[in-house]
């Protein structure tokens, strides 16, 4: 972890979509310092599943990145920026390590301002988007029923 503070991150985006018909809809910027709030504010349960999320949707960049033959030098640093962040990201979902839930929602803002660093911003945007909708969209469904 960089520091204990957050700062303002830079505009993050959810992801583009290719309708069958051709149609594009580009993706919508993200309220990512709401998303960290209500991150934070989770049960363990969940926080552990919102991480398990992100991660997982962090491996298919690793895939893209990687599709494009001879692979270039600096995908080479992106696949390995991502791969650190995947193992920041499964220490902290660990159950049984020790991870605040504060020392977490600075991990992930960690982790959305160095995307910008390494042209991750794309990728991170994306997984945050699916686990915010799968972990936080559901818990705020569920309560309202």
């Amino acid at each position: 972890m960089k520091s204990r503070e957050r700062k303002p991150a830079r505009r993050l985006y959810g992801p583009t979509v290719q309708y069958a018909d051709g149609t594009v809809v580009k993706g919508s910027p993200l309220h990512t310092e709401e998303i960290l709030a209500a991150f934070e504010q989770l049960d363990p349960d969940a926080r552990q599943a919102f991480l398990c999320v992100f991660a997982h949707d962090l491996t298919v960049a690793i895939r893209a990145l990687l599709l494009d033959r001879p692979v270039a030098e600096a995908d080479l640093d992106r696949v390995q920026k991502i791969n650190e962040f995947m193992h920041q990201l499964s220490s902290c979902a660990n159950p049984r390590g020790r991870w605040s839930a504060h020392e977490s929602t600075v991990l992930v803002g960690d982790i959305i301002e160095t995307s910008f660093s390494y042209d991750l911003d794309r990728w991170v945007g994306h997984a945050l988007a699916i686990a915010a909708g799968n972990v936080i969209g559901k818990k705020v469904s569920e309560a309202a029923k």
